[in-house]
């Protein structure tokens, strides 16, 4: 970490003292008005380089490219500075399209391998402290600028910025080879290679822009930003001409321009950069620049002067710096590798110069065209710019979210979803075709108190049936044809019957959905035993109607913790089977709420059992109750939100796969409604139990008065490793 954040000052502070040269060379060589026109070259120039620094991309890893291109930018300043004395307007026009085509392109490389370092939620933490330690990099690049050019002049700047950059790539490629070395243990040296190595893009970046819809949103708010911080750049620039006049004053005076943004853009990184983010979302985050140049734009047209445009351009300058870096840089660390690579240097540069490009036009046609009222043309054309890119910015929140399912969905390809499954079907008709091959008929019981063919065949049934004769009960449940409605009401009790139970289950699937009302009626009275009632929520899970979901969602309010557990289980049953079940979102969410609270004791009793280092069948029982309880409140959520996501998120909470951990975490923060995540997010993001350690006796005491939902029959049941006894839970 205090290799990036050094990385990233070194990058930060050669980027703000080229700006301040090239803004300084440029105004005193040539007249201000030929400002537009530099914009569009520079937009050309910054497509070209771009274009041919996809080419590269695909052949070589950026743990190579990025240091080599900062050794060409170094070079390239060393021969600018030689040729200074001899062709300064040439110079100046060389120096603004390197810094301006080049510098974005170098910081974008950097923070591509920033982002593959981290996981989205690790980003979220570390992204405003990277993006701080730059600030603080930029401010001694602006005071730098202005020592240098107060002691020796502005173009001693370009050698300044020459060794600069020869140290910025020595800490790049430094911060390149460590990451190597930094993975986490899990990840095998083939998937190492694939990561961190070169990843031809398998698709050129135009076309993984076009085809990605969060992409284009993206794309959408840096040209309009852009755009309209150029535009107002433009008239800020001619002010402070006006002001300050052309030469060492100037430098001067951007300098400490560039030097208060700074400071200032240090103190919303460090003190609320991950509180926005994680208070209103990269929406906000990222418009915040087009909200400071739309405020001080306006103000500027009410009062104008040098005082409201300095307002608005430093505004956007710091916003930008700050809150808008950390989100931008933030959406796309769930994005696959390869895409990124392929899309982000075009929406970094060529679309952020394109926008230099678009606002330096629409400023040379405002001077052409109406020079006489200039500068409110081009200050409204800002404002409505910057309107445009909040209303694009409003959309990242969906669309992160979205980038974040898929990249669950991509990262747990291999994961296991089927936990929802029963065996018993398959178990019971393997014991009948054994049945049916050892034997041609069964021995009825009580065959001499009732001879056959005396009594209906219905009434036999149902004799049979009550006597809860095993092998009598089995020969009518095992039938082929379906059970007669007269015979449901004398199947149901039989799941409590343990050696009968399967069988009884098995029986009533055939007949569940045209008997739907019959079973939800016995799944939802009090005064059936729980096992019934248990069973009978497996019962449900074949069927694909309303009146079979709505019954089941009645059942998560049983005060039994295994009926509750194995309703919910068949509701994402029944909902596989049909999407157009609808169901209540904020009656689920009530269910869920109830279950947090519930399951808290359990919840905290495992976690102080997990510091301790005793291990009984007990402490399993916990454990397992826990790890039921926490899936118990994921299936509930799973009904109303995306269910393959959430699914993996679940089983990646606790995975030793760090990326894959951190994507899981940032996806449940975001999609989880803000009641449910305060509840249960101690419990999903673990943490050692603080103070002096607790006493194993007195961890399940207190978890046993707390939590009146665990029976001491059901401990014992488990401690005696009791098959089919539920745990013993309510």
């Amino acid at each position: 970490m205090c290799t990036t954040m050094l990385c990233a000052a070194s990058v930060t502070a050669q980027f703000v003292a080229g700006k301040a040269t090239r803004d300084t060379l440029f105004l005193t060589s040539l007249n201000v008005t030929a400002l537009p026109t530099m914009l569009m070259a520079t937009s050309v120039g910054a497509i070209l380089l771009v274009t041919a620094h996809g080419r590269w991309s695909r052949i070589i890893a950026p743990a190579t490219l990025v240091p080599a291109s900062f050794v060409a930018s170094a070079a390239l300043f060393l021969g600018e500075w030689l040729f200074r004395a001899e062709a300064p307007s040439l110079t100046a026009v060389v120096v603004y399209l390197h810094v301006s085509a080049a510098g974005p392109l170098l910081a974008s490389g950097f923070w591509l391998i920033v982002g593959e370092r981290f996981d989205p939620r690790t980003a979220k933490r570390r992204f405003g402290q990277i993006a701080g330690a730059g600030t603080l990099g930029g401010l001694f690049g602006a005071l730098l600028s202005e020592r240098v050019a107060a002691l020796w002049g502005g173009p001693c700047m370009l050698l300044v910025l020459a060794v600069f950059q020869l140290v910025t790539a020595g800490l790049i490629r430094g911060l390149a080879a460590t990451d190597l070395t930094l993975r986490a243990a899990p990840v095998d040296a083939v998937q190492d290679a694939v990561q961190y190595h070169s990843i031809p893009p398998l698709r050129s970046g135009l076309r993984v822009i076009a085809e990605a819809p969060q992409l284009r949103v993206l794309a959408t708010l840096v040209l309009l930003g852009t755009a309209s911080a150029a535009l107002l750049d433009y008239v800020f620039k001619a002010r402070a001409v006006e002001t300050f006049g052309p030469g060492d004053g100037l430098l001067r005076f951007f300098a400490l321009y560039y030097a208060v943004t700074s400071v200032v853009s240090f103190i919303l990184q460090t003190w609320a950069s991950r509180a926005v983010l994680e208070r209103f979302g990269l929406a906000l985050t990222t418009s915040t620049p087009s909200i400071a140049l739309l405020a001080g734009s306006l103000g500027s047209l009410v009062a104008p002067g040098f005082g409201g445009l300095l307002v608005a351009r430093a505004g956007e300058s710091v916003f930008r710096a700050s809150w808008f870096r950390a989100g931008y840089e933030l959406f796309y660390t769930p994005i696959p590798t390869a895409e990124k690579r392929a899309a982000k240097s075009i929406i970094d540069v060529a679309v952020d110069r394109l926008g230099d490009a678009v606002g330096g036009g629409f400023a040379r046609l405002a001077i052409v065209f109406i020079p006489a009222a200039q500068s409110s043309a081009i200050v409204s054309l800002a404002i409505a710019s910057s309107a445009g890119a909040v209303i694009a910015a409003s959309h990242l929140n969906r669309w992160y979210l979205r980038s974040l399912e898929s990249s669950l969905v991509n990262q747990g390809a291999g994961m296991s979803l089927t936990d929802t499954g029963d065996g018993s079907t398959a178990k019971v008709l393997l014991t009948m075709q054994r049945r049916r091959a050892g034997r041609s008929t069964l021995r009825r019981p009580n065959a001499k108190a009732t001879p056959v063919g005396t009594l209906d065949q219905s009434v036999q049934d149902i004799l049979t049936l009550r006597s809860r004769s095993r092998d009598g009960a089995i020969e009518v449940l095992a039938r082929v044809e379906e059970l007669p409605a007269l015979l449901i009401p004398h199947v149901i009790p039989l799941l409590a019957v343990e050696p009968i139970a399967e069988y009884a289950t098995f029986a009533l699937r055939k007949v569940a959905e045209q008997h739907v009302g019959q079973l939800t009626d016995a799944l939802l009275d009090p005064n059936e035993d729980y096992s019934v009632r248990r069973r009978l929520a497996r019962v449900l899970s074949i069927g694909v109607s309303q009146r079979a979901a709505d019954g089941l969602l009645s059942a998560l309010d049983d005060p039994r913790f295994d009926v509750r557990f194995q309703s919910a289980r068949s509701l994402a049953a029944i909902l596989d089977k049909n999407p157009r079940i609808v169901l209540d979102r904020e009656r689920v969410y009530e269910v869920v709420l109830r279950e947090v609270a519930v399951g808290r004791p359990v919840w905290e009793g495992q976690r102080l059992l997990n510091g301790l280092a005793d291990e009984s069948p007990l402490d399993e029982f916990v454990r397992d109750r826990a790890g039921q309880s926490l899936a118990h409140v994921f299936t509930l959520l799973s009904l109303v939100l995306p269910r393959e996501p959430l699914q993996i998120a679940f089983r990646s909470i606790h995975s030793d796969d760090r990326h894959l951990r951190g994507t899981a975490l940032e996806y449940l923060e975001g999609v989880l409604p803000a009641p449910i995540r305060h509840g249960l997010w101690p419990f999903v993001v673990y943490r050692r139990p603080e103070g002096p350690p607790v006493q194993h006796d007195a961890v399940i005491a207190g978890l046993l008065r707390s939590n009146p939902s665990i029976t001491l029959q059901g401990i014992a049941a488990a401690w005696d490793k009791t098959p089919a006894a539920g745990f013993g839970v309510v």
